[in-house]
């Protein structure tokens, strides 16, 4: 009979021990996994999860972007109150041909302002610029894309210059991004879930990039739900009273926003207000600063002139904050909108459709403006 050694054998115990403490656990994992995917409380999926979409098919998920407009679109838009009409590219804008030798190419990037809320496509203060310089400039072909997007952030914009936006080969650009920078993480459009609920844009974006948090994500039910669970209990951590309306600094007053979660029951988003709580910002200021010296040192690499709007709103005063001191200090030119949208001359109130947005009437104000400030700014030529 030949005897074990004694090192051996509680070699192979330890083995058997773990063993045995290693597969109730998979086994409880595995049926966990297997009622959740049952009764679909939760579904492993990584958009469904991350973004619901609730804008009439305008929006659809975007692997790069979080979202985008729907390519090849020609609809009217219970949501924007007008009739919506993107190119190929996904851009509410004619399709973009090769550039022509005397074509001077202007990429207009931003959020619901620049997209153009309750206004066709040839309203927006995009399509309005176009027109006007060409009325005026015979030495150029003046062509203005409009790239924005609403709910859009800095870093989303960012993100497209980056990946999309330098093929079409722009020679300025103009960025108005502010409102969603500065808005909590939770009203992340009408767009956010609460996966991701904690994290900046930047910080989402990150997240979707890691493989193995993504893999998960979009094939264990059981790692969605455990994150869903860990997410509330982080957001119940959070007292409203420690919470800095951030629209403060942006010359908004303490107008309340409620934070809001989206989740998804059995294929129905469901909307819940947090009354009681408050997070952080989808864009951070140091994110803030951070975006804005990358979109001018892409400017400065690629030879592209960048002018940085200002936005202003119904409610807003006219107000210091990282964009200006950013301007100033790169010498960027920079175009207030405030004084164009809040006119001394006469009331205000018919340029607003809401607190934020332009009306077509304000659109038109923008355009003429922006017209008049780049002839004078960036040199223009007038024959």
């Amino acid at each position: 009979m030949v005897r074990l050694h004694p090192v051996r054998t509680r070699h192979k115990d330890k083995i058997k021990l773990l063993l045995f403490s290693i597969l109730p656990a998979l086994l409880l994992m595995l049926t966990a996994e297997v009622v959740l995917r049952a009764t679909r409380l939760v579904q492993p999926s990584w958009f469904t999860l991350t973004f619901i979409l609730e804008d009439g098919g305008v929006l659809v998920p975007d692997e790069d972007l979080f979202w985008s407009l729907r390519p090849n679109l020609d609809q009217y838009s219970d949501d924007v109150k007008a009739r919506v009409r993107t190119n190929s590219l996904g851009l509410r804008t004619a399709e973009v041909r090769p550039k022509l030798p005397q074509e001077f190419r202007i990429l207009s990037l931003g959020e619901s302002t620049t997209f153009g809320g309750r206004v066709s496509n040839e309203g927006t203060y995009s399509a309005l610029l176009e027109k006007l310089l060409n009325e005026y400039d015979n030495t150029h072909f003046y062509r203005v894309i409009n790239a924005g997007v609403s709910a859009y952030s800095s870093f989303q914009s960012l993100k497209y210059l980056e990946l999309r936006g330098l093929k079409l080969k722009p020679d300025l650009i103009l960025f108005y991004h502010e409102l969603n920078d500065y808005l909590p993480s939770t009203l992340r459009g009408s767009n956010n879930t609460e996966i991701g609920i904690l994290k900046t844009d930047r910080q989402l974006y990150e997240s979707r990039m890691s493989g193995t948090s993504r893999l998960l994500m979009e094939h264990s039910a059981l790692y969605a739900f455990l994150s869903l669970r860990y997410t509330r209990f982080k957001v119940n951590a959070f007292n409203r009273k420690d919470f800095n309306n951030p629209l403060l600094d942006i010359g908004l007053p303490d107008i309340a926003i409620p934070p809001r979660l989206i989740s998804v029951q059995d294929g129905k988003v469901v909307s819940t207000t947090l009354n009681e709580h408050s997070l952080g910002r989808r864009v951070s200021e140091k994110e803030r600063r951070e975006n804005l010296e990358n979109l001018y040192a892409i400017c400065q690499a690629q030879e592209i002139q960048l002018v940085i709007i200002h936005p202003a709103y119904a409610d807003s005063s006219k107000h210091e904050c990282t964009l200006t001191k950013f301007c100033r200090q790169y010498h960027v030119p920079m175009f207030e909108a405030y004084d164009v949208l809040h006119p001394k001359s006469a009331a205000d109130s018919h340029l607003f459709y809401d607190r934020f947005h332009p009306t077509a009437e304000g659109q038109s104000f923008l355009a003429k403006a922006l017209d008049q400030f780049l002839t004078k700014e960036i040199n223009f030529r007038r024959e």
